[in-house]
This record gives C-alpha cells, sequence and structure tokens, in this order.
C-alpha cells in the first residue's frame, strides 16, 4: 500500500490527540470483509449461502454480518441472483439512522439517494421500503450508473427507478422527496484501508475541492426535499471540512432540525458534536469497518420554489398486453416497444419522475414487445414478485448455474420449447428459449462471469 501522506498524518495527529498512533495503526490493519443479506432473498444462513466462512452480526443492522475471510463473490451464484450485497459495515448503520425518522415518514414516502453508485445504501433503502413508496436512485456519472442500474435490478424491488442526471436538474423538480439520503463525494479518507487509489489521489486541495462540491449539491437540492422532510448526509472521511463543518454550513443557510440518533455505546460509534447538532462517526481503531460519518436532520424551511418541466406529451401509456409474470399488484406500461410494471397507485407519480429525469430504469422491466412475442426483459426473473408459471423452469445446479452466467449452456432432454426460466436452489437467474436442439442464452453479457472456473 501507498504510504500516507504527511500532512494527512498531521492533521490526524492533530484531530485525535492521544489516540493518532492507535487511529493510524489500523488504518494499515487488513479489512475486515461484511455482507448484507436480501431480507427476503436470503432464505438460508450466511454459511450456507457462502462457502467457508464463519460470521458474526453486525449489531446495527440485523441484516448484516461481518465474515472472517474474504469468499470468492463471483463464483457464488447467489450473489449475482442478490441474495446478499457485500457492503461495507460501517455504511450499515444507516438502517439505525432509518429507524429513528421513520416516524417522520408518510405511510409511502417518496425517497431519494442522490449519488447512489454501485448501490449498497440503496438496495438497503429499498429493503427497508420494503415494496412501499417509490425510491429514486440517481447517479451523475454515466457508466457508474449503469452499475446501480445493474446492483437494482438484481436486488429485485419494483418500486424503484435509476437516474442519470446531475443535483441541480433534480433540486428542479420542487418538494418531491420525504427522505433524501446524500452520501456525497468525498476524499474518501475512510478507504485508506482497502483501497490504495484513494490514498494515492488524496491531497489537502481534493479534500477542499470536495467540500466546495459538497456544498454546491447540498444547495442543489434543497428545493427537491419536502417540508418537514428529512435529509440524511453522510461521507466515507475523516474531515471535519466534508462533515461536521458542511452541516454548520447548511444550518447557516437553511432551517433545519438536526436529529439526535440513539446509540449503543458498546458500538463504539463515535458522536461528533457541531454547533447546533450532531454527527456520528466510524473511527478505524474502535470499530471493525471504515470511516464513516453520517447525520440526519429535518427540513423546516418550508416548500421549494422550483417544479419539474414535463414533457406535454409523455411517451408512456397503458399497455394492452395481457400477461401474469408478477404477483402483487402491478399495471402494465410501455414507452414504445418496452413494456414495464408499475405499482398499482403509484404508475402517475413513477412515468412523471421518469421524464423529468430521464430514468434509465423504471420499475420492473417485463420486456420488449415485437410482431411475434414479448421477449422477457433479463432483470424480470431477478424480482422479489416474479411468478414463472407463464414459463417452463430448469433446476440446475451450481457448476450449471455457473455456466450460465458465463453465457454458456447446452440444451437438455427435459427442457421445453420456447422460453424457459433457470433457477438455482429457490432462486430464479434468468432465461433461456429453446429452438429445436438449439439453445439462446438471454443472461447480459456486460453481466456475464469472465472468471475462468
Amino acid at each position: 500500500m501507498t504510504p500516507l501522506n504527511n500532512l494527512f498524518v498531521e492533521r490526524i495527529k492533530a484531530q485525535f490527540p492521544g489516540e493518532a498512533e492507535a487511529f493510524l495503526g489500523a488504518i494499515d490493519r487488513p479489512v475486515v470483509p461484511s455482507v448484507r443479506m436480501h431480507p427476503i432473498k436470503s432464505d438460508v444462513s450466511v454459511s450456507e449461502a457462502i462457502d467457508d466462512v464463519n460470521a458474526k452480526p453486525i449489531p446495527w443492522n440485523a441484516d448484516g454480518c461481518w465474515l472472517d475471510q474474504r469468499p470468492n463473490y463471483t463464483l457464488n451464484p447467489l450473489f449475482h441472483v442478490g441474495a446478499f450485497y457485500p457492503q461495507e459495515a460501517s455504511s450499515m448503520f444507516l438502517r439505525h439512522v432509518l429507524k429513528a425518522v421513520e416516524a417522520e415518514m408518510p405511510s409511502n414516502p417518496v425517497v431519494l439517494d442522490l449519488c447512489a453508485a454501485p448501490g449498497g445504501k440503496t438496495t438497503l433503502l429499498a429493503s427497508w421500503l420494503d415494496g412501499k413508496g417509490v425510491l429514486v436512485a440517481n447517479e451523475y456519472v454515466r457508466q457508474r450508473a449503469w452499475i446501480l442500474r445493474e446492483n437494482m435490478a438484481k436486488w429485485g424491488y419494483g418500486n424503484c427507478l435509476v437516474a442519470n442526471c446531475d443535483s441541480a436538474r433534480i433540486g428542479g423538480l420542487g418538494s418531491t422527496f420525504d427522505l433524501v439520503l446524500i452520501d456525497a463525494p468525498c476524499s474518501g479518507e475512510g478507504m485508506f484501508r482497502k483501497d490504495d487509489v484513494a490514498r494515492t489521489e488524496w491531497s489537502v486541495e481534493n479534500a477542499a475541492m470536495c467540500a466546495e462540491r459538497q456544498k454546491e449539491i447540498l444547495d442543489n437540492i434543497w428545493d427537491a426535499v419536502a417540508e418537514n422532510g428529512v435529509v440524511i448526509y453522510s461521507t466515507c472521511t475523516f474531515n471535519p471540512d466534508e462533515n461536521e463543518r458542511q452541516m454548520e454550513w447548511l444550518a447557516e443557510q437553511y432551517d433545519v432540525q438536526f436529529i439526535d440518533i440513539d446509540v449503543d455505546k458498546e458500538w463504539n460509534v463515535t458522536e461528533v458534536p457541531f454547533n447546533g447538532g450532531r454527527g456520528y462517526a466510524f473511527h478505524p481503531h474502535r470499530v471493525e469497518g471504515e470511516g464513516f460519518f453520517i447525520c440526519a436532520m429535518k427540513k423546516l424551511d418550508g416548500m421549494g420554489k422550483r417544479r419539474a418541466k414535463t414533457d406535454k406529451k409523455s411517451p408512456w401509456s397503458p399497455s394492452k398486453l395481457k400477461v401474469d409474470y408478477l404477483n402483487g399488484h402491478y399495471s402494465l406500461y410501455q414507452n414504445g416497444d418496452d413494456v414495464f410494471a408499475l405499482p398499482a397507485g403509484r404508475e402517475l407519480l413513477m412515468t412523471v419522475l421518469a421524464d423529468a429525469l430521464k430514468a434509465i430504469w423504471v420499475g420492473v422491466p417485463i420486456g420488449k414487445s415485437t410482431r411475434k412475442e414479448l421477449i422477457p426483459a433479463e432483470e424480470l426473473a431477478l424480482q422479489i414478485d416474479f411468478n414463472p408459471a407463464s414459463f417452463g423452469v430448469v433446476n440446475v445446479e451450481k457448476d450449471d448455474a455457473l455456466r450460465f452466467l458465463r453465457g454458456e449452456w447446452t440444451c437438455e432432454d427435459s427442457m421445453a420449447q420456447g422460453w424457459n426460466v433457470v433457477r438455482y436452489k429457490a432462486h430464479f437467474i434468468g432465461f433461456v428459449k429453446v429452438i429445436g436442439n438449439r439453445v439462446n442464452n438471454y443472461w447480459p453479457k456486460e453481466w456475464r462471469i469472465r472468471m475462468d472456473f
């Protein structure tokens, strides 16, 4: 690993007097891997889902656990179907913060994860909502937005959409969101233990640039927060200028009420007081996790002034197709030849948001309608509400599941002609189409395993 920048070391010594030696020593210790299990898809224990590991529960998130070694996730089919998500333990504290603000939320909240890729906190938000409300997952960087789309598809909730736009565009929606998570781009000091690139890219100038960008993001998005809505701000840095100083700046600009979070002392989470409130920090010499800061607040200064500009004629229309591919209450909509299922009662909101934010993924993609047939969308089989009754089902063992995920397949006599869905254990993965003696594998090329096994 690249040695720590001397200016960073000097700041830590000043910031943590009496603890700096332990703090800096902890940054050079090995990373403790952790995963968060899907509350619906994970029908087995962690040790059954992930071979050769022992697990220890993470106290601030009931779905999370530390592992005694880092497994090869790529060669585990359950990783590809979204039965678990490798997520840093400190970040899972978001679930505890959400529990503390639940009383502030309406029954069907509209939620925004503003800087969402690759999707760890977004999938956590989706599990917390458990199908209620609407979740907008946004990522400004186009390439990362497609990674976010993949992870959200595999997590499998139908009340979500993925957008790829800047914070100013979302701010133009006006008072739309009951809860906004801003996991702000930062100097990445909390990642020094596991990411050598974060070490090499760190500088005082870069940290200052991040602090200015964070102010811009907070300012841009503020109007999109509903009156009395909740904002959760987080970073993966130890830098006060990117953490508590940002919260003080925000309170100078707007009328906010910071929210205290009850924390068990045995968790060794550090309270970070500032003028008007407090945040919560994870430090590597105290917690088995990477660096993390989080703070929650309520917006008190009324409605946003701006409103979204939407097209007069929406490309969305109710679909005339009659397919029974999902359990639960959904309505089918079309956008061109693409067919989507949207949760009943939220169709208008989701289509308006999709148009305003130029979403790249909405609801449950059902498939593409052609003159001959409806070609199932690759994401369909991964949805928690997927109904396989319209398809043949092919049950496979681990090796065949991995071969499918590599894009390989051979025809078996037991496979029905036409569309079949591949199932590994209790989990549906994706589709194959049998045409005579030929089998076409519809697992997306960009998702395929490229590792030998």
